[in-house]
């Protein structure tokens, strides 16, 4: 049965061949995007329009994205610190309340609504947090080989929406261990990583790692609950999680 998968986080424009690789896992996919010009030509991706920072726009969007594609398996909340370096390079007042909207506020309404839904649906979903992590002008000054492997440190709203996205994350996580029909997948890896350096590639393990999960029995729970999987891993069963 094909899955339905929703992206939120990243755009189509620097998200579209995430969101194609899942698509081409026989899955139909739904990506969360701020602007109705970024809707693809091909058909394999449905847009829904999100405004980051609302949570009204949040509850929209996951009924949006079940009138296009039906009801959500599984709900992928992509944090991508790399990205945002670029993106919020200047530290400004305007900066300060346009990140904390989209790399805090956006991250934690959506899931609100996502959990509320998977309850009210009461069969099994999953959340998916998938975060890349990028040196912070921190990173710079205490581990100065980075500078060779990053041009652009994270300034400090980049590095607070980084740890904010993470802790929430194993939070949510721990909150939800013991409920039967909601899972939790803690995904991490730098832009070294060489998985996470390919979306495509991520897309792909991450799709063949979520079935292995499907197929498993037992839900995971305990530590491991909390614990994140480096992109890359191999696939849960005889292998234990590691950070």
């Amino acid at each position: 049965m094909s899955k339905k998968i929703l992206i939120v986080g990243k755009n189509l424009a620097s998200t579209r061949d995430f969101a194609e690789a899942f698509s081409l896992s026989d899955c139909s996919v739904a990506v969360a995007d701020d602007s109705s010009k970024n809707i693809p030509a091909s058909s394999s991706i449905n847009v829904v329009l999100w405004t980051k920072g609302s949570s009204v726009s949040a509850r929209s969007l996951i009924i949006q994205t079940e009138t296009t594609i039906g009801s959500v398996d599984d709900y992928i909340l992509f944090f991508d610190s790399h990205l945002y370096a670029s993106e919020y390079s200047s530290f400004s007042a305007d900066n300060c309340q346009k990140s904390c909207d989209e790399m805090i506020a956006a991250f934690q309404y959506f899931a609100i609504e996502a959990i509320n839904r998977m309850e009210k649906r009461n069969v099994p979903a999953r959340l998916v947090f998938v975060l890349k992590t990028h040196p912070s002008m921190k990173d710079f000054i205490q581990m100065p080989s980075v500078k060779n492997m990053v041009s652009i440190p994270a300034n400090p709203f980049v590095a607070a929406g980084e740890a904010a996205f993470a802790n929430f994350a194993e939070n949510i996580a721990a909150m939800e261990s013991e409920k039967e029909n909601v899972s939790v997948l803690l995904v991490t890896g730098d832009s070294q990583n060489e998985t996470m350096q390919n979306n495509s590639s991520l897309a792909s393990w991450l799709s063949d790692y979520i079935n292995a999960l499907d197929n498993q029995k037992n839900k995971t729970k305990g530590k491991n609950s909390v614990s994140w999987v480096k992109a890359g891993a191999k696939m849960p069963g005889s292998f234990p999680f590691f950070r």
